[in-house]
């Protein structure tokens, strides 16, 4: 059957068509739009009215495209932005009201859990680290016991609490950023962060670095997939972000200059992950939580 789900996060708002079958999930169409539902996030506990119109917006084109393709069902989620916002109710009934769909508002276990059932499926003795906009979630799956940990730490929630504006990231901002994630990091050994075989990285921060090694000036999810980035890669890929203003950043190859702004903080969150846990290496997945909702939710 032919499904489509839209994933609205902090950040972007991103829409995925696939055939969907109880064994696989095959996507025939990718889209995304950055629609930064969360603006504001660090200081607020309320979404703003600008970015939840333009967010149902957007949702609401994706579910008309959605039709076009044929899809016969549509599903829509939210993650951080929304279960944290008092005032989530509002925007669940701006985008009924847009788009006719009901909202899930994910916890961030089930958030957890669909990005792991994306990118890893049925495989074992792996971590999936997925480093969203208001949100990061760790998880582990040894045999069939799944543990998972997600914390208030992403990637727009950073740079709007360490703002450079239009500046680089000097070292004092890097130190000062890394000393504010440390106590988070070392959250994420009461589920054993360490003890995976191997490390995958999912969302937009693992997939833009593997976009700048690659030299992909147009996204390609095919050459995305499966990537491997050492540590000390993604130490100089990530210098290179924390040395350049913002509007040299946004002309880099392989950095969406809509993601520009908060492209080096997702950077600081996975190199301390990497860090403290000693993952040497690191596979990108373009295979995420769209594919994995699916694969939980689209059979039901």
């Amino acid at each position: 059957m032919r499904q489509a789900v839209i994933d609205i996060g902090t950040n972007s708002t991103r829409l995925m068509i696939a055939d969907v079958s109880k064994e696989c999930v095959c996507c025939t169409e990718k889209r995304l739009e950055t629609t930064r539902l969360g603006e504001g996030i660090s200081q607020n506990a309320c979404l703003k009215e600008i970015p939840m119109r333009r967010t149902a917006e957007a949702a609401a084109g994706f579910v008309q495209a959605a039709r076009a393709a044929g899809a016969e069902r549509i599903h829509i989620y939210a993650t951080a932005a929304v279960r944290e916002a008092e005032n989530a109710a509002d925007f669940s009934d701006l985008l009924h009201s847009l788009s006719g769909l009901t909202l899930h508002i994910l916890s961030g276990e089930e958030e957890a859990r669909i990005a792991y059932a994306g990118a890893c499926g049925g495989e074992t003795n792996c971590a999936v680290i997925d480093i969203g906009g208001g949100s990061t979630e760790v998880m582990l799956k040894n045999g069939e016991a799944l543990t998972a940990l997600s914390q208030k730490i992403g990637a727009v929630r950073l740079a709007e609490r360490f703002s450079i504006g239009d500046g680089h990231l000097c070292r004092g901002t890097v130190m000062q950023t890394t000393d504010f994630l440390r106590p988070y990091i070392e959250r994420y050994a009461q589920i054993g962060a360490g003890h995976a075989e191997k490390l995958i990285g999912v969302s937009g921060t693992p997939t833009t670095l593997a976009a700048m090694e690659l030299g992909l000036s147009v996204y390609d999810g095919s050459l995305i997939q499966g990537t491997v980035l050492s540590y000390q890669r993604i130490c100089e890929l990530a210098g290179a972000l924390f040395e350049a203003p913002l509007s040299v950043r946004k002309a880099m190859t392989g950095v969406p200059p809509a993601r520009a702004d908060i492209i080096p903080f997702g950077a600081l969150i996975l190199m301390s992950f990497m860090k403290r846990y000693g993952y040497d290496s690191l596979t990108v997945s373009d295979r995420d939580s769209l594919e994995g909702y699916l694969l939980l939710y689209g059979n039901n």
